[in-house]
């Protein structure tokens, strides 16, 4: 390397240390950076608004499954609670026909008591 220093002026009359050749290098570099620079935060935005929109998604998916399990329990509720509904209504059923039995026992009895009076009533005032 060279252990003088040159100092030179670029086109505006401006005092230089570097050789021209390198100062313009370092100037095309910078605006090289500076491109760079602004592609990368173009590129950061770019992906922070596709993050939000993914957040958006996603809560909204989880909102939707939220509201799919609880359909789905309420719906294996409802099939229960119709179990349930058809065994208590099968017991009142059969309670009814025991009801039914014993009232046609009841009848029948009854029925019978009646021919067994009339028979007596009719042979006491037959003789």
């Amino acid at each position: 390397m060279d252990d003088k220093v040159k100092i030179t002026f670029d086109k505006e009359y401006k005092i230089r240390v570097l050789d021209p050749a390198k100062f313009d290098k370092g100037e095309e570099l910078e605006k090289e950076c500076s491109t760079f620079v602004e592609k990368i935060s173009t590129f950061n935005d770019k992906v922070n608004t596709l993050v939000d929109i993914l957040d958006v998604h996603a809560n909204r998916i989880d909102a939707q499954k939220l509201r799919a399990i609880g359909l789905r329990i309420s719906a294996e509720n409802e099939a229960e609670q119709r179990t349930r509904q058809e065994r208590a209504l099968q017991t009142m059923i059969n309670e009814k026909r025991a009801e039914l039995d014993r009232h046609t026992l009841q009848l029948q009895s009854l029925e019978r008591i009646e021919s067994e009076q009339k028979a007596m009533l009719e042979k006491i005032t037959n003789s």
